[in-house]
């Protein structure tokens, strides 16, 4: 009985250092954002970058209207259009985060797939 707990004991600290290797492979965030610009939401991934980016560009002139502005009245507006146009900026950008870690996560859930169908069963008859 104890050489069989010995056994499987060896067995699945060879497959744990075996799915650390393959992990450790995914961890790059060039490769996650390579990852989700390739997957099937790659080209609404690359429009979400697009928006978010004239989004900024429309942030940096609200806000420079807001400081060069005559009166209360435009402050306030030149403002308000500063703040709804931060959080749609940062709305884009938040999502385009989260398709970057849905890729990398389903590539990384593929990985582990391969890696344990490819794996011999632990109890296998020698």
């Amino acid at each position: 009985m104890n050489s069989i707990d010995e056994r499987i004991k060896r067995e699945l600290e060879a497959e744990s250092l075996d799915v650390d290797k393959i992990i450790g492979e995914t961890g790059d965030l060039n490769e996650m954002f390579r990852a989700a610009l390739k997957g099937s939401t790659g080209g609404v991934v690359k429009v979400i970058i697009g928006l978010t980016t004239l989004f900024f560009l429309i942030a940096v002139y609200c806000i420079w209207e807001f400081l060069v502005a005559a009166s209360v009245e435009d402050q306030i507006f030149w403002g308000v259009w500063s703040v709804l146009d931060g959080v749609t900026m940062l709305s884009f950008e938040l999502w385009a985060w989260m398709e970057i870690n849905r890729a990398s996560t389903m590539r990384a859930i593929s990985r582990l797939e391969l890696a344990i169908r490819d794996k011999k069963p632990i109890l296998s008859e020698e």
